[in-house]
């Protein structure tokens, strides 16, 4: 397993988990709008701002996205955000690669602060990030719209120190 740029063969995968229906309940953004032309823009799209990479098992066959974004040269910090298909969740993959963004982000980024957000309502992803060390700095009450409800939007946080331990 290991974690390398995200490539054109990648679009499929990246499609196929945004394309989930539970992926329109534990997500603020409707991924399923997302053309395959769209993933691809995405793909190519580099920026100073973002690093991302994919998952990938040994025959280099794509599990999932991770990736640092709104990169912060200034104040060191940066927003994660992690997405795999399916037959990937919960396995060492997703260990895998939070491991690893997380080591970038703080070891060769020299970041203070990787933070995220997830709704409320996505409790294994909570759970999962608890894991690693984040913490919960806040919570905008009713803050996304999912159908006729309202869901808070809450913001987790591990800094370096935490990290290192």
């Amino acid at each position: 397993m290991k974690l390398r740029e995200l490539r054109e063969k990648d679009v499929l995968g990246m499609h196929l988990w945004m394309n989930y229906e539970d992926t329109k309940n534990i997500f603020e953004k409707d991924f399923s709008k997302y053309t395959k032309d769209d993933i691809l823009k995405f793909i190519k799209n580099k920026d100073e701002k973002s690093i991302n990479y994919a998952c990938v098992d040994d025959n280099d066959n794509y599990l999932g996205t991770v990736s640092l974004k709104n990169i912060n040269y200034n104040n060191l910090n940066a927003e994660l955000a992690i997405s795999f298909v399916k037959d990937a969740q919960g396995t060492a993959a997703t260990k895998f690669a939070m491991s690893e963004i997380l080591e970038i982000g703080f070891e060769n980024l020299k970041l203070k602060k990787i933070y995220l957000n997830v709704l409320s309502t996505n409790l294994r992803a909570i759970k999962f990030y608890n894991k690693f060390g984040f913490k919960k700095e806040g919570c905008f009450k009713k803050h996304i719209k999912k159908g006729n409800n309202y869901i808070d939007l809450l913001w987790y946080a591990i800094i370096d120190d935490d990290f290192k331990q």
